[in-house]
């Protein structure tokens, strides 16, 4: 089954003052995580331990401007 994980948190951006250009970003969890099935209904806390249990981690990494 496929499935979505929603990792909630913040992009922190960092912008040159002259050129206007955003030079750098960040994605910062906060530690909320929500787990989706493919109709987009939430996964509860009880099913979703199976999946917890072979995730692999994921980067959050973000494309650099």
């Amino acid at each position: 089954m496929l499935y979505t994980k929603l990792t909630y948190g913040c992009v922190a951006q960092t912008i040159d003052s002259e050129t206007g250009d955003c030079v750098s970003q960040t994605f910062i969890g906060d530690g909320r995580i929500e787990r989706q099935n493919e109709s987009g209904e939430p996964i509860t806390e009880g099913d979703a331990v199976e999946y917890i249990n072979v995730e692999k981690d994921c980067p959050l990494d973000m494309v650099q401007p």
